[in-house]
């Protein structure tokens, strides 16, 4: 015996021990005397996958009914083996466990043994060992989770599994194969040997599907799939060339990417992922209100699903599979960032229906060839998916530009293999208070993104002590595919299968699709209690009311929501103000002073720069009234025609920056109807003739509610008249676009300081990025050879309506601050 022999035997017989004070595993068939009386024949155990606790069990099995332990020297004519035990599918790895690609060395010994006549008789006894057999039947969550299933087990896995239904084990023996008669025909060790292991491998896998069920989660089989899809060996054979070593390697980078990639649904996994979910949801929220589901359960019976819900926290993604699964529907396969893939979280997210995607595919063809495949495979097979086209979640509460990516994989993969109708369902997430709140607020002021990892993820759990409010869930406008397709081009049935580029039309597709699901996002929007309060108290110079002057502004803003309906998905609070009061004051983001003239609710500088995430939210409802408020911030009379022009002056800014879904051509009905809800409600006056519009008397309670409604649109004005101020005193031709993008986010940083709250979302970068895309885009700002922006006039007269909007103090200070940059700047 080796050295290493006699220093393992005294560490084997403890753990036989300690096995056998636990494991006591139910055997199949009770009477193993058939085993006993074998003549002339030596017997060999067969394992799956074995491992310690499995040789254990087994150990302690046979030394109970009298048979030859596994560890015991075979021998056979002229053969010896030092244990008569063979592992199917050995295991590697020392922390993370796989099944080695190559058949077991002592099956490939006791083949070519049998073929040289050396060897006697042998037996070979499959044993199949299933931890935790009735997982259907289990109550506990730790049971349901490490019961036995068709994943292979590592070792902290097996651990648990074993510790758990150490006294819920089957161990079966199944009908020995005698190895002389399978190799009766056979003459060649190889082929002898791949006979006996397919023998073997259909055995286990019967057996598996008779005690375990069948294998749910279709990972195996969508990973092969991937692997063989045309597009893939394309690009394995373009980067491996002819070098056969390179191809092989390839071909495992290849496998390694579609594993990183794919997820592994395991059902009683996803059953305790629930449980624990319904938990937290009752832990962290008061209630989570759901909203036109029955567009989900019409869309679903007939058509394959893709879910493109809005991206505020990553909670989104749990929150809407769980309701999913409680409505009774399909599980989606949900796209998530590979930052989410961390030990101990990414593989209960993959057994949970997650697939994991880099960040950028950029440089890699390699990898985005997998992954298209990937996610072709599951549309291919009926399953649904859910994926995020912002990319990442929203720091700021306003909607990203959609991510092209994802949807153009999509459309290409229908219509390549177009079988059920493909829809999109657009799903609005509104939150009352978010977890992730105060990173948000550091990353937008410059701070580095804080890394997802293990131990972040305690740490977050102290967030359960906290009270969160409603979650407002609202299903959109389902977008039919094939809908889009007919009115781009009538003929594209004629395409099916047989593109080989992507054509215009297809782009113009992929683009409207994007835009449309913003849109319908946007139009299934939840006003919640939160988000009002917000929209009042951030007016404000410095966010504090007279609680009744607050409650006078929340029915006036409900009673315009309600006028002016952005759309009939929309859903409003059905609360009293004083409710709405009450409820701020309970998740605390506002605070009640006392005083004998009438109380005064106030909002902290801190819980305000938090607000403006739900102020963001729902600003697109009412953007074109306060728009029109705003005009008249300054008691100016104005007439239609010059009101009208004012509105489609800023629209085309309004309409980037919020993502709202009018064209320039129908904005113009929408502010006549904003302009008769505002008469209705007594917050503009009409002239005799019809004809001009003013504010009420200076001073009265309605002018100061047409002022606060006006405010909510001050900070985009403000910026786009920093942006065009700082154009036009650098000059034309001087500056770059990312120059003055960079510009404009420090001076507006500066003026947030110096003259209002001192909030990164008003300086958020991209916000800058937008406007001056629209700029360039309305020719009015143009890049000139040396990739400098030029203008004319048509700027300047841009510049001057929006010093008529925000007035003389206003704009003086913005002018000084953007003489002071251009000064140090030169």
């Amino acid at each position: 015996m080796s050295v290493a022999g006699i220093l393992f035997r005294p560490w084997y017989w403890l753990a036989g021990k300690l096995m056998g004070t636990w494991v006591r595993p139910d055997v199949q068939p009770e009477d193993l005397s058939y085993l006993r009386n074998v003549e002339d024949a030596e017997i060999c155990y067969v394992l799956e996958t074995g491992g310690l606790t499995d040789l254990l069990a087994l150990e302690g099995v046979c030394k109970k009914h009298d048979l030859p332990p596994p560890a015991s020297p075979l021998v056979s004519g002229r053969h010896r083996e030092r244990r008569r035990l063979v592992i199917l599918r050995p295991m590697h790895g020392l922390f993370f466990r796989h099944p080695s690609r190559k058949s077991s060395k002592r099956l490939r010994r006791l083949v070519g043994a049998n073929l040289d006549k050396s060897c006697g008789k042998v037996l070979l006894v499959p044993v199949s060992i299933y931890w935790g057999r009735s997982p259907d039947k289990e109550r506990s969550i730790w049971k349901l989770l490490f019961a036995e299933n068709w994943d292979v087990a590592g070792r902290t896995r097996k651990f648990f599994t074993t510790l758990i239904h150490g006294r819920n084990t089957l161990l079966r023996f199944s009908d020995p194969l005698l190895i002389n008669t399978a190799l009766e025909d056979e003459a060649d060790a190889a082929k002898g040997l791949r006979k006996v292991s397919r023998i073997l491998r259909v055995h286990f896998r019967q057996r598996r599907v008779a005690t375990v069920g069948p294998d749910l989660s279709n990972h195996r089989v969508i990973v092969n799939a991937v692997l063989k899809d045309p597009s893939v060996l394309q690009a394995i054979k373009a980067e491996a060339g002819d070098d056969r070593a390179v191809y092989e390697r390839t071909i495992n980078k290849a496998r390694k990417y579609a594993l990183e990639i794919a997820a592994h649904v395991s059902y009683p996994t996803v059953r305790v992922i629930a449980r624990l979910l319904g938990w937290l949801w009752n832990r962290l929220y008061s209630g989570i209100e759901l909203n036109h589901l029955h567009r989900l359960h019409d869309v679903a019976k007939t058509n394959e699903v893709v879910y493109v819900p809005c991206h505020r926290s990553h909670f989104d993604y749990l929150l809407l599979s769980y309701i999913l699964y409680v409505q009774g529907l399909g599980l989606p396969y949900v796209a998530a960032g590979i930052n989410l893939n961390m030990p101990v979280i990414g593989p209960i997210l993959k057994r949970g229906g997650a697939f994991f995607l880099r960040r950028s595919f950029k440089g890699n063809r390699l990898y985005a060839t997998v992954f298209s495949a990937y996610l072709s495979s599951l549309l291919q097979r009926g399953y649904s998916v859910e994926y995020f086209i912002e990319g990442g979640r929203s720091r700021t509460g306003r909607l990203l530009d959609p991510k092209a990516g994802m949807l153009a994989m999509t459309v290409q993969s229908y219509l390549q293999y177009p079988k059920r109708p493909l829809v999109f369902m657009p799903v609005y997430f509104g939150y009352e208070k978010l977890i992730e709140g105060d990173s948000f607020i550091n990353e937008l002021g410059g701070a580095a993104k804080t890394k997802e990892t293990l131990l972040g993820f305690f740490r977050s759990l102290r967030a359960l002590r906290g009270d969160y409010g409603k979650v407002y869930v609202n299903v959109g406008e389902p977008i039919y595919l094939e809908s889009m397709f007919d009115a781009k081009n009538p003929a594209w049935r004629d395409e099916v299968g047989v593109l080989s580029d992507k054509p215009q039309w297809l782009n113009e597709v992929i683009d409207d699709l994007g835009e449309n699901i913003m849109h319908n996002i946007n139009a299934a929007a939840a006003v919640t209690p939160i988000s009002l309060l917000a929209s009042v108290l951030l007016a404000t110079p410095k966010q504090n009311m007279g609680t009744l002057e607050l409650e006078r502004q929340l029915v006036l803003m409900l009673s315009l929501l309600e006028r002016c309906r952005y759309s009939d998905s929309v859903t409003l609070p059905d609360w009293e103000p004083a409710a709405i009061v009450a409820h701020g004051e309970k998740l605390g983001v506002i605070k009640r002073l006392p005083h004998r003239l009438g109380d005064v609710m106030q909002m902290s500088e801190h819980d305000a720069v938090l607000m403006t995430y739900f102020r963001n939210n729902v600003l697109h409802l009412l953007a074109v009234p306060a728009s029109i408020a705003c005009c008249f911030i300054n008691g100016r009379c104005l007439s239609h025609a010059e009101l009208q022009r004012l509105v489609a002056l800023i629209y085309p800014f309004m309409k980037a920056e919020l993502c709202l879904k009018w064209s320039e051509n129908e904005v113009t009905v929408v502010v006549d109807e904003a302009i008769k809800a505002l008469l209705d409600l007594g917050l503009l006056t009409c002239s005799e003739d019809g004809k001009s519009y003013a504010r009420p008397a200076a001073g009265s309670g309605l002018s100061f509610q047409l002022r606060l409604l006006g405010q909510t649109m001050v900070p985009m004005m403000q910026r786009f008249y920093l942006a065009i101020s700082l154009v036009a005193l650098h000059g034309s031709g001087t500056l770059s676009q990312v120059r003055l993008e960079g510009l404009c986010q420090a001076s507006a940083e500066r003026l947030s300081m110096l003259y209002g709250l001192h909030s990164p979302d008003f300086f958020d970068k991209v916000l800058f990025q937008k406007f001056t895309r629209r700029l360039r885009s309305l020719g009015v700002l143009k890049r000139n050879d040396e990739g400098l922006l030029e203008f004319d006039n048509d700027l300047m007269g841009i510049g001057e309506d929006a010093r008529l909007v925000l007035g003389d103090e206003l704009v003086h200070s913005i002018l000084s601050l953007a003489v002071a940059e251009a000064e140090s700047d030169s």
